[in-house]
Order: structure tokens, then sequence, then C-alpha cells
């Protein structure tokens, strides 16, 4: 059975300028193993998403993505940043430095989100084994900015060291997702002529 050339199929075409529309139109179908849910995306964008490291897919452009999403992740235990006596960051790239943390803690749960902000919820301990959450502020891991060379930024290069400093002083996650679109990343779809 052959089908009909549906472009120049006339009820279709008068269908369409019913509706008002000019172009043809791309729908991609909505599947919940490849696309963020409504709850999904809310969870994400309130806070975040308890998960492990495998659970988070590394993009072809070395970003990090659950589903259909970007986003960005760290370890919100204020404890394990006091141990290693750094300052508290977030990972949005599949880094040197996140490569040696699933090598040395596998089972290691990150707090994954899409939440635009400077300061991110962790758990701040107390004595006596108690915790809340608190809101401390993070920067941008410089290993993700080196592996994704954002804005040019090199960590290693000496000439480069004001230049880079500059960068990673001034970076912005709104100005990252304009770069790198946020969501919804498409896994498919027609090809633009």
């Amino acid at each position: 059975m052959e089908l009909p050339d549906f472009i120049e199929f006339a009820p279709f075409n008068k269908m369409r300028e019913d509706m008002g529309t000019r172009e043809l139109g791309y729908f991609e179908l909505f599947d919940p193993a490849l696309h963020l849910t409504g709850e999904e995306r809310s969870a994400l964008a309130n806070g975040g998403v308890l998960n492990k490291l495998d659970n988070v897919k590394t993009l072809p452009d070395n970003t990090l993505a659950i589903k259909n999403s970007r986003m960005l992740l760290y370890i919100p235990d204020e404890n394990w940043f006091r141990q290693r006596r750094e300052y508290p960051t977030y990972h949005v790239a599949r880094c040197s430095l996140l490569d040696e943390l699933y090598k040395e803690s596998p089972d290691q749960e990150y707090l994954v989100t899409t939440r635009l902000a400077q300061d991110y919820d962790m758990l701040k301990y107390r004595d006596g084994g108690e915790y809340s959450l608190a809101s401390v502020g993070f920067v941008v891991c410089k290993h993700c900015l080196h592996k994704l060379r954002y804005k040019d930024f090199d960590e290693f290069r000496n000439r480069k060291r004001g230049y880079s400093q500059k960068v990673l002083n001034e970076f912005k996650l709104e100005d990252f997702y304009r770069l790198y679109k946020q969501y919804p990343l498409s896994f498919g779809g027609r090809q633009e002529q």
C-alpha cells in the first residue's frame, strides 16, 4: 500500500489552513523513559533529586543530563567539602574531577538539579549527628569549564590565567544555558532544510 504525499493532500492542507497554521509542524512522541515528566521537572527545579552518577547521562558535548534536560550536580554534604578543604562546587560536565570522584566512591549520591541559583541546599551537620538543610554559596567547577573549553577557559596555561580567572569569576548559569540549551533536548526529529 502506498501512502499519499500528505504535503500535497488537500483535506490536510484545508484543515491546517482552518487551524491558522502556515508551516508544517513537528511532533515528538512523549516517552517517559526519554522525557522528563511534569513531576520530575518540578522536583529537579525545586531543589533537586539524589542520584548516583551512573544514572546521569553524559551527552556528546560532555554536559550532564537526566532524560531530555541538561542539569548540574553536586555533593550535598558540607562535611565532604570541609574534610577536603574545598569550596563547594557544582558540576556541569563530566570532568576529570568527577571521574576521580566516581573511581573513589562509585556509590556516592549527588544532588541533581536544574535550578538556576548561586546558593544550593546542603546538609549541615551538628554535634550529635543531627543535621539541617542550609543554603550555601557554590561556584562552578573549573575542571568542567576546562573540559568544555567554555569561553576558551583553560586552567593549565599560564599565559591565559588572568582571562580564565575572569571567566570563572563571571560565570553565570543563565549564560551557560544560553550556549548549552537546558530543556528540552531533542533526540531525533526532522532534519532542518
